[in-house]
C-alpha cells in the first residue's frame, strides 16, 4: 500500500474541483473517487448515485469496495439500520470534524501515533477504505475531491499513503455567485439549494485558512497551489502540470489546448457536473462582474481582503 499515491484536493465548492478531478480522473492509472467523506453518511444513507448514475449499493465499483472494506454486502447497504456507519464511524467523523477540535485534526497532519480515538478509529477504517478501492480499480493514483482540508489532514497524518495536496481557489465574489443560483440534475432528481452569501463567505475562510494551517504540516514537494481563473485559462497545461506533480506520466482526456471528452465516472457526490459527459470545452465563468450586485462584490471583497492579497485577487475585477 506504500506505492499507492492519493491526491487529496482541498478548496470550496464551486471554483472547478469537480471537473478538474473528473479531467484528471481519466489519466491512466488515475481514479477520481469523488468527495469521499460522504461515504460514511449521505452518500450511503441516501443513497445517492454516483458519477455512474447508479446508487451505490448498485454502482458495480463502489459495491465491491464497501463490501470488501467494512464487510457491508449490497443488500445491508440498502437497508442500514444500525450499522458501523450510522454508528461509530459517524460519531468519529462528527467528532474529528467539530470546530471546535480543528486545529487539533490540523496539527495531526505531522503524523505519529495518536492517543485521540476517534482519529485512530477513523484513519483504521479510512485505511482499509482505499486499500479496498485499489484492489477493485486496479488505481494506482487515488483523487479525492472532498475538498476539506480536515479530511485531507486524516490522511496525511496516517503515513500509509504517498500523499499530495492540491489547494484550489477561486475568486470568493465568483463562488458567492455560483451559490446564488440552484443547480439541477438534467432529470430534476437532484437539486442543489443557494447559499446565502454570508454563510458562503465564512465557509470560503475557514476552508483557506484551514488549508494555510495544513500547508504548514505536509512536505513542500507535496503541495500544490493553483487558482480556478489560471486553470480555466490553461486548462490542459495545468492538468499536465498536475499530473507532473505527482512524478506521474500519463495522457489526460484533452482533444484541443481547452476542450475534453469526458467518460461516465464513479464519483461519490459532489457537484452535478459529475455526470456531464461527453466534449467539454473549459471556459472562464465570470458572469458575477456582470451579475452580482456591486455593493455586494464590495462586501465580499472587504470580508476576505487578506486572502485575497495573499491569491492576487485584491483588485476589483478577478485577476486576469
Amino acid at each position: 500500500m506504500s506505492q499507492v499515491k492519493v491526491l487529496s484536493i482541498v478548496g470550496t465548492g464551486r471554483s472547478g474541483t469537480t471537473v478538474l478531478a473528473a479531467i484528471l480522473g481519466q489519466a491512466t492509472g488515475f481514479f477520481n473517487a469523488g468527495e469521499l467523506h460522504w461515504v460514511w453518511g449521505r452518500s450511503l444513507s441516501e443513497q445517492r448515485p454516483c458519477g455512474c448514475g447508479l446508487p451505490p449499493a448498485r454502482c458495480p465499483i463502489w459495491s465491491q469496495v464497501i463490501e470488501t472494506a467494512l464487510g457491508v454486502t449490497p443488500a445491508q447497504q440498502v437497508d442500514r439500520s444500525g450499522d458501523r456507519m450510522t454508528g461509530e464511524i459517524g460519531l468519529w467523523e462528527r467528532e474529528l470534524m467539530a470546530r471546535r477540535n480543528r486545529l487539533r485534526l490540523l496539527r495531526s497532519a505531522s503524523g505519529g501515533r495518536s492517543q485521540w480515538s476517534a482519529l485512530a478509529g477513523l484513519r483504521g477504517v479510512t485505511a482499509d477504505l482505499y486499500s479496498s478501492l485499489v484492489d477493485v480499480t486496479g488505481a494506482r493514483v487515488v483523487i479525492d475531491s472532498s475538498k476539506r482540508p480536515e479530511d485531507a489532514a486524516v490522511l496525511a497524518g496516517m503515513g500509509t499513503f504517498d500523499h499530495y495536496v492540491l489547494h484550489v481557489v477561486r475568486d470568493p465574489r465568483a463562488v458567492v455567485f455560483a451559490w446564488s443560483r440552484s443547480k439541477s440534475s438534467t432529470d430534476g432528481s437532484i437539486v442543489m439549494r443557494p447559499i446565502r452569501p454570508s454563510k458562503v463567505v465564512l465557509a470560503w475562510m475557514e476552508a483557506n485558512i484551514s488549508a494555510e494551517l495544513l500547508h504548514r504540516r505536509v512536505p513542500s514537494d507535496r503541495w500544490l497551489f493553483i487558482r480556478y481563473e489560471d486553470f480555466v485559462a490553461r486548462p490542459r497545461d495545468t492538468v499536465a502540470e498536475i499530473v507532473t506533480f505527482m512524478r506521474e506520466d500519463a495522457p489526460t482526456p484533452f482533444v484541443s489546448a481547452d476542450t475534453v471528452v469526458l467518460e461516465p465516472n464513479h464519483s461519490l457526490l459532489g457537484n452535478l457536473d459529475r455526470f456531464r459527459t461527453g466534449p467539454v470545452e473549459i471556459a472562464l465563468d465570470d458572469q458575477w462582474l456582470r451579475r452580482l450586485p456591486r455593493g455586494r462584490q464590495l462586501a465580499v471583497r472587504a470580508a476576505t481582503m487578506p486572502l485575497l492579497l495573499r491569491y492576487g485577487y485584491a483588485g476589483s475585477a478577478t485577476a486576469r
